[in-house]
């Protein structure tokens, strides 16, 4: 069955009670921790410290909650050691939180590829290093998953990963518009990734092309939203959905307080 829930880059200034209220309020039981109190640096807030984070996990647990996703920027695109290192050092720091907040995967990315990079040596160097964050977390009991997003939007870029060595391990989080703006309809990307699929995300766009696009409450779109559902549900998918509704990047987009319940009420119809 298909769950529901949010991202909190939909309301990256609120706090833990703050974000347990808007998705009680909804109706909606998935958590996705991307901003907390105007930060995407949480392993620097004190109820994420090891002292505390096994409290601010009961508070969610005693609402009836799952933290299903921690959202991190970890990506291994770049060939310079140093750099490769500190990714493995946040890749640790975001397992922990995942771990300790009972949250199954934690988000990574492939990055855009750097243009001053050999393009071969940078797909393998992605390749393998974000094979290692996956084995790495795996070790934490947290999958780590890739996100369909920058140069890796699409179904093909994103097997050419495994093609060349990533690790099974290593799952997919896929992100719908992306693969849509790129020409992508639900089955194809479905037909392509989906044995690897363990997270969704889902957001509406009046114009959604290769060159960008910009936000619409869902279902206000162009965005075929309908579609993921059916597809989804026709496969049997036991997983989660989330909103990710940009508000942390773009503050000119409406506030959560209307986004998130008109997604649930988007989505519930749908799903029914």
């Amino acid at each position: 069955m298909i769950r529901l829930g949010f991202s909190t880059i939909a309301c990256p200034s609120y706090d833990v009670d703050q974000v347990i209220a808007l998705a009680r309020a909804t109706g909606l039981e998935g958590i996705e921790i991307r901003f907390l109190r105007g930060t995407v640096d949480i392993a620097g807030l004190d109820e994420l410290s090891p002292g505390r984070i096994g409290e601010t996990r009961a508070r969610f647990e005693d609402a009836g909650l799952k933290v299903v996703v921690i959202g991190t920027s970890v990506r291994m695109n770049a060939l310079d050691p140093a750099v490769r290192a500190q990714q493995l050092l946040a890749a640790r720091t975001g397992a922990a939180i995942a771990r300790g907040l009972g949250a199954p995967m934690m988000r990574v990315f492939g990055g855009p590829l750097p243009p001053s990079q050999d393009r071969e040596a940078t797909l393998d160097a992605i390749a393998s290093g974000l094979g290692e964050v996956a084995e790495l977390t795996a070790n934490e009991g947290v999958e780590s998953v890739l996100e369909t997003h920058d140069d890796f939007s699409t179904s093909a870029s994103v097997l050419d990963l495994y093609a060349r060595g990533a690790s099974d391990q290593l799952g997919v989080l896929w992100d719908t518009l992306h693969t849509h703006r790129h020409g992508e309809s639900a089955a194809m990307s479905w037909s392509a990734i989906g044995p690897r699929v363990r997270h969704v995300h889902v957001k509406d766009s009046f114009k959604a092309d290769r060159s960008g696009f910009d936000f619409a409450l869902t279902g206000e779109g162009t965005v075929p939203v309908a579609s993921f559902v059916d597809v989804l549900a026709a496969a049997g998918y036991d997983g989660f959905l989330h909103f990710e509704w940009e508000k942390g990047w773009h503050p000119e987009i409406a506030n959560a307080e209307v986004a998130v319940p008109h997604f649930a009420r988007a989505m519930a119809g749908l799903i029914r």
